[in-house]
């Protein structure tokens, strides 16, 4: 009696699937598709998410919301980007003083005026505590790098969430 054949084994390739975007705790809440800046003032920290996936982040400075006679906190809330603009001067001023502050980046979220910018001035750290009282005048200071890539990415309406 002859002997079965054994069993060959046969490898079959299967059609590579692009990996999914990883889900970021950050933007784990986000609908798909929709792209959405959060903000935490407690972290010091920005999260640029597209549906579920962190397109960008990195540290930031927010309002100082420990200076005497003024209020320059972040808002928080939920905000959409108003407009945008390159190459621009921020003026304002308060009790403390006036400002014309040239930044290359410029995106505002409310309609007071704060918004995202570049802060080529800044002598500490982003991310650093310090911001309570030598932060902004209610905006959010971006690293370069960071801000010139949302600014290309985010379309005037874009979601903003600045949480504590």
């Amino acid at each position: 009696m002859a002997a079965a054949p054994l069993p060959v084994a046969v490898s079959i390739a299967l059609p590579a699937q692009p990996p999914a975007p990883a889900v970021s705790p950050a933007c784990a809440g986000n609908q798909p598709g929709v792209k959405h800046i959060i903000v935490s003032i407690s972290q010091q920290h920005l999260y640029a998410c597209d549906g579920q996936a962190l397109f960008t982040d990195g540290p930031v400075t927010t309002g100082a919301s420990a200076i005497a006679n003024v209020d320059d906190s972040t808002p928080t809330g939920t905000f959409h980007i108003l407009d945008k603009a390159q190459n621009t001067v921020l003026s304002g001023g308060d009790v403390n003083g006036q400002w014309n502050d040239p930044v290359q980046y410029w995106m505002p979220f409310t309609v007071g005026g704060c918004g995202f910018h570049d802060a080529s001035w800044q002598t500490f750290p982003l991310g650093s505590p310090l911001y309570t009282t030598q932060g902004s005048h209610c905006c959010v200071h971006v690293g370069l790098d960071v801000v010139s890539t949302m600014f290309y990415w985010a379309q005037v309406d874009t979601l903003v969430t600045v949480e504590n």
